[in-house]
């Protein structure tokens, strides 16, 4: 849009408005003889721009005015153009009189010339316009402000006794539980975490709050404070109950600062968390914590690495760069939680003895002091191909016993001999062996315990003769005392009466057998604790049972019996066909108890219901004897 007009540059805007349309008009002169002016139009929403046009929304074209015909614009009108007229007309007479003046030529006057806009082909015009919004849009804003601190200690730098903490503001009682504000907390409801409490410096700061009144309304109900607050880097503990559950160990306290910090165990025993680190022994249930952060040795300040925990010594000693800085804890606010493993009672029918010296979960302490161990320790030579009269040296004497095993893991039990005292095993006749073939060779030694330490150390009352390298093997040991295969009863009696006992069930036989005489002979190799009978079929024929073994076959009054014991290939027991009297009828018994040179005992394992850790599982079963060796 252009005017002419004469004059200095000068800007003028103007703005009209309905009830929601607005029509800005901005001029200003850009020379002596143009003004640019710049027109702003806005809608009222409902296809209109007031006076100045309308818009169609869904033909998307709009008719508006530019244009206004009635503009002005300020100029200076001169009656004189050049110097010649003016000497000429202004002095009235051309200069004669002076002091004289001429009403038609008075130099020239200001005044405003009406000019029409133009709309110019160089003039822009641009149509700024949204979509979709033919109504109202609603947007919503979250603001979370700033905490709003309360000093509860103005006057002393006490710290906070942790849990004594109770106040009043703005008609809301606040309590403090470990570090955490909880707002109006009642019998019936638990309340609301409002906020956080630092006890080093009695500042409490609450984000979540109600405006019930002025917030200068504060009144302290209850707060203790101690000189000197009691703080460590380092916990050890164990818990009340154990075994623990895998995975069921967490713990939460509160650092110096009154923030909680929270401890979870991962089902390897491993305590992780912020400003911690740790384990815990699932078995014992005891834990190890620590409390810092490993930070990097350039991020500290010159007062940091004065302070006593510094040491250059440590740095990168764990982490490359890094050293172990403690973050102090509040142990008064230790809380933690556990899943603990429950026994129920145990019933002797089903482990098969009295449970009555057992512990609730029928559980025994391998180690105790006072009690017998064997260290021990197995060595290989091999796999290595052999041929007859082969000797192989196994490296160390004094062994307790050797075994030789083929390429397809049996034992190998014939054609070979071993010298315990020099530790050397000579091949006699590899027939039928699977080669190669690996050697075993064992060193034991027994000793007593003399202490026993919660962290598995045992200390014991000699000096071992042998070096047990890395990998032996700690045993416990059974002790059974002097032992020897004996027969502990017999006696007859007249008829089997399907009853297992040790007192004559009923008349006795008329019979009897004279163990005087001939007297049952036992061994130590082939003799165990068994209950036997001796049921005739006729007058000199009977058939041989055990009560665990079973039926071991028949045998006569005029031979020796010997059944053999499959394991050790010795008889059981030997009944002599002296011992038989005269007098034995179909359906008689003979009781015999034997003692074995083995002592009695029960091997129980307990698997619980739980993952497994594992999935190889052994052990070794081993009877020992007397030795004359060390």
């Amino acid at each position: 849009m252009a005017g002419v007009s004469a004059g200095i540059v000068t800007q003028t805007t103007q703005t009209t408005a309905t009830t929601s349309s607005s029509h800005s008009r901005t001029s200003y002169q850009t020379s002596k003889t143009q003004d640019t002016v710049r027109h702003l139009l806005t809608d009222d929403g409902q296809g209109s721009f007031g006076p100045d046009g309308t818009i169609n929304y869904p033909g998307k074209f709009l008719n508006i005015r530019f244009l206004q015909l009635n503009s002005k614009t300020e100029g200076y009108n001169s009656d004189y153009e050049n110097a010649k007229s003016f000497e000429t007309t202004s002095m009235s007479g051309a200069g004669s009189d002076p002091g004289s003046f001429s009403n038609t030529a008075k130099g020239g006057d200001r005044s405003d010339t009406s000019v029409s806009e133009e709309l110019l082909a160089g003039s822009t015009v641009t149509v700024t316009y949204a979509e979709d919004f033919a109504s109202a849009q609603h947007h919503v804003m979250n603001f979370t402000p700033e905490p709003v601190v309360l000093d509860l200690c103005p006057y002393t730098t006490d710290y906070i006794v942790p849990g004594s903490v109770r106040f009043r503001w703005m008609g809301h009682v606040y309590e403090d539980y470990d570090g955490v504000l909880v707002r109006d907390r009642t019998p019936t409801a638990l309340g609301i975490v409002a906020g956080a409490l630092d006890y080093s410096s009695g500042v409490a700061r609450i984000f979540d709050y109600l405006v019930d009144g002025p917030a200068t309304d504060l009144v302290v109900e209850s707060l203790w404070t101690v000189r000197q607050n009691w703080t460590t880097a380092s916990i050890f503990m164990r818990t009340a109950a154990a075994p623990i559950k895998p995975s069921g160990f967490v713990m939460n306290l509160s650092d110096a600062t009154g923030e909680q910090i929270t401890a979870s165990a991962g089902i390897d025993g491993v305590i992780s968390g912020t400003h911690l680190r740790g384990k815990i022994d699932y078995q014992s249930g005891v834990v190890e914590l620590q409390f810092g952060d490993y930070v990097l040795d350039t991020s500290l300040t010159a007062a940091q690495k004065a302070e006593w925990w510094y040491s250059a010594d440590d740095i990168g000693a764990v982490q490359p760069n890094r050293i172990w800085r403690p973050w102090p804890v509040d142990p008064t606010t230790l809380r933690y939680n556990s899943v603990s493993y429950f026994y129920l009672p145990l019933d002797a029918d089903v482990i098969g003895l009295d449970p009555v010296r057992l512990p609730p979960d029928g559980r025994v302490p391998i180690f105790r002091v006072g009690s017998y161990i064997v260290i021990g320790h197995t060595g290989t030579v091999g796999p290595v191909t052999v041929t007859n009269g082969q000797v192989i040296n196994c490296g160390r004497v004094r062994l307790s016993r050797a075994y030789v095993l083929g390429a397809d893991g049996q034992r190998i039990q014939q054609g070979w001999s071993v010298d315990l005292e020099a530790g050397k095993i000579t091949v006699s006749d590899i027939t039928g062996w699977s080669q190669p073939v690996t050697f075993q060779h064992r060193i034991e030694e027994m000793a007593r315990v003399s202490d026993v330490q919660i962290n598995g150390m045992l200390a014991i009352t000699k000096q071992l003769s042998h070096e047990f390298p890395v990998g032996s093997v700690v045993s416990s040991a059974l002790m059974a005392g002097t032992l020897r295969a004996r027969v502990s009863l017999m006696f007859d009696q007249t008829t089997w009466t399907n009853k297992w006992q040790d007192t004559v069930d009923g008349p006795e036989a008329l019979a009897s057998y004279n163990d005087t005489i001939a007297p049952l002979v036992v061994t130590n190799a082939g003799a165990l604790p068994e209950r036997w009978m001796c049921r005739f079929l006729s007058a000199t024929t009977f058939e041989f049972i055990g009560e665990h073994v079973g039926n071991l076959g028949t045998g006569s009054t005029n031979v020796d019996f010997a059944p053999i014991n499959p394991i050790s290939g010795v008889p059981y027991i030997t009944i002599r066909a002296l011992g038989w009297g005269q007098g034995w009828s179909a359906g008689n018994v003979l009781r015999i108890n034997t003692e074995g040179g083995i002592a009695p005992h029960a091997l129980i394992r307990t698997v619980q219901p739980s993952e497994a850790v594992a999935d190889d599982y052994q052990f070794e079963h081993l009877v020992r004897g007397s030795v004359d060796r060390p």
